[in-house]
């Protein structure tokens, strides 16, 4: 049966209702795969009618940024029209911290410390793999299912979420309760084939007026940094030509993706940054150009992996039977096929352009899948195991303790800082898979509160990844491969890519645990991982090669400085007003600073308010 067509949120949410009663738990989709204008309709009626009982499970919610402090919210005002200008604002998400008591909102993955100070939302989290999601959301009893979708010529897309959508429908459709799916046309969302095509008989309620529709939220390139280029070209050099490639999103991400092009473009130039480095000779990666060509499964599709798609370099078609997988893998090149899998796909303003964009035949070769599909190999392993040869894993982590535990998703006091997402799911299939690597990223040390910390630790309050699958670490010093390794074995490979101005304090926690010999040493080419050598390894390639943003952003760069500089600025309000004080009675001046000013709208002060504002932006370039 065809699906009712209207045209008016508040008449769809009275067709909700009338069939789910009053209480209502509904499963959407995470980042743009949300359906806004129902959402907000069904969070208003929640809000006003205090009978309805709303349970929103859900993940990665999205609104413009506002600003914290009158500063932050003169730098965001432009900004916000410029890059989300017709974004409609999910309620609740601006409401979050004092929902109505008969709403809950429940999600499994957040914007990283999105919700640090939010007492609810902590106590609402639920930690879920990825591919569990539509299975928790099943047991917590959902019967409301909403997702934006793209139509062309009468059919529908779940365009860049069938993640847990396709997942979820077949076991709504095998229950014996009372539910519903609800979609909202967006055509401002890109149009995919093949698992992503939704039957229009699976949707029982469909809101299509071109009132609702709005471009895709866009996310930002945020800078790659100096550090971030060390771990990229690190990581870059742990693929295979002819392999998998999984990355996840952030700057050491864009970092990875961008070393990976110059690999490819420039191969003699790759070579010499790693001399520069110091390469890592673990035998587990190429560092030649790309004659194979890769193939991409990742849950998150990103702008940076896209563009390895657009540059040829992700190009190995693989396919669902398994005779035509062998006869590929012998060269003999049968038709047809994808290049690339996932499950959903997030990035700025320009990536979602270029899908829209997209030719026919390479629109073919993209197969948007359920997170199960990506996420997971032990439903068709074997003709997995020939999809995904060489496979590799390249995500995030915040910790890693000396024994290979890593944290990635929450502090060791339990809050939670963003979510496990796919990250349990992609370590589990490397180890599954026989050629299979995970390989986590993180930054050797950062500063907090002024003072030097190790981000590889002796222990920590949480884990994410247990260290009995430890598997590959890189930092900017180095990368370790504990697989196999001995715990003394791995305390070594560790402390070489640890920072030098913290390995004796980690060494002696390890030798007052009995954990490595008493006369153990720092090997002498280990003892100069500083920040300086790797900028200066680094110098040479500064900005041409390795630029701040390698694949633009919807934030200018001069925007980017100017956000470094404010939050510097709170940074040392809150802990070094001597700082302050100097930079007070200097302020700085300049081009740089006079533009900083207009952003602000705060280049012609009024008043002592807007006066003490100026001073204070100037004194932010002074620090």
């Amino acid at each position: 049966m065809p699906p009712e067509l209207l045209r008016d949120p508040d008449t769809l949410i009275d067709r909700v209702l009338t069939k789910l009663g009053a209480r209502i738990v509904l499963g959407t989709p995470l980042g743009i795969g949300k359906p806004n204008a129902l959402l907000n309709a069904l969070y208003r009626r929640a809000r006003a009618d205090r009978s309805i009982q709303l349970d929103i499970i859900t993940a990665l919610s999205l609104n413009p940024p506002r600003g914290k402090s009158e500063l932050e919210e003169r730098f965001y005002e432009p900004i916000r029209a410029r890059v989300w200008g017709d974004y409609p604002r999910l309620d609740y998400l601006d409401e979050l911290e004092r929902l109505p008591s008969n709403v809950r909102v429940i999600e499994f993955y957040c914007r990283a410390g999105a919700i640090l100070g939010n007492a609810g939302a902590q106590q609402n989290y639920i930690s879920s793999n990825y591919s569990h999601v539509a299975r928790d959301m099943m047991s917590r009893g959902v019967n409301l299912v909403m997702q934006a979708v793209s139509e062309r010529d009468g059919r529908y897309s779940l365009s860049g979420n069938p993640d847990v959508t396709l997942m979820l429908l077949p076991l709504l459709e095998r229950s014996d309760r009372n539910w519903l799916a609800v979609a909202q046309v967006n055509r401002q969302l890109p149009w995919f084939g093949h698992a992503a095509e939704l039957k229009a008989e699976r949707a029982q309620l469909v809101l299509d007026d071109a009132r609702f529709e709005h471009a895709p939220f866009a996310v930002p390139h945020e800078p790659v940094d100096d550090v971030a280029w060390a771990i990229g070209l690190r990581a870059a050099a742990l693929v295979k030509d002819g392999g998998t490639l999984q990355v996840g999103i952030g700057a050491l991400g864009d970092a990875a993706c961008h070393a990976l092009l110059v690999r490819d473009r420039d191969n003699a130039t790759f070579g010499r940054m790693l001399d520069g480095l110091g390469r890592d000779n673990l035998g587990i990666g190429d560092d030649g150009p790309f004659n194979q060509g890769l193939y991409v499964a990742s849950e998150l599709i990103s702008n940076p992996l896209f563009a390895l798609f657009e540059a040829g370099i992700v190009r190995r078609r693989v396919y669902e039977d398994k005779d035509q997988q062998e006869a590929a893998l012998r060269g003999e090149g049968p038709s047809g096929g994808t290049a690339i899998q996932g499950a959903f796909f997030v990035g700025p303003a320009d990536f979602y352009r270029r899908l829209h964009e997209l030719p026919e035949a390479q629109r073919e070769l993209v197969d948007m899948n359920s997170v199960g599909e990506v996420n997971r190999i032990y439903t068709h392993y074997t003709l997995e195991h020939l999809q995904r040869k060489s496979a590799r894993f390249i995500n995030m982590t915040l910790k890693i303790n000396l024994l290979g535990a890593a944290t990635s998703d929450q502090l060791e006091d339990g809050k939670v800082l963003s979510g496990v997402g796919g990250q349990s799911d992609f370590v589990n299939m490397a180890h599954q898979l026989p050629d299979g690597r995970s390989i986590l990223l993180l930054r050797a040390a950062s500063s907090r509160a002024g003072k030097l910390e190790s981000n590889i630790v002796w222990q920590y309050g949480h884990t994410t990844v247990p260290r009995h699958m430890r598997d590959v670490f890189a930092t900017e010093y180095g990368v370790a491969d504990l697989r196999g390794k001995t715990d003394r074995e791995c305390i070594e490979g560790l402390l070489a890519i640890a920072d030098s101005r913290l390995q004796d304090s980690l060494l002696s926690e390890a030798k007052r645990a009995q954990k490595v010999p008493q006369d153990t040493v720092i090997p002498e080419q280990h003892r100069n991982n500083t920040p300086e050598r790797i900028r200066k390894a680094l110098a040479p390639y500064r900005p041409e090669v390795l630029p701040d943003l390698p694949f633009g952003s919807d934030l200018t760069a001069a925007e980017w400085k100017l956000a470094g500089r404010l939050k510097k600025l709170a940074s040392t309000v809150e802990g070094d007003k001597l700082a302050l004080a100097r930079a007070m009675a200097k302020p700085a001046d300049g081009n740089e600073v006079r533009a900083a000013l207009q952003h602000l709208a705060l280049d012609r002060p009024q008043g002592a308010k807007e006066q003490l504002l100026a001073r204070l932006v100037r004194a932010a370039y002074a620090l």
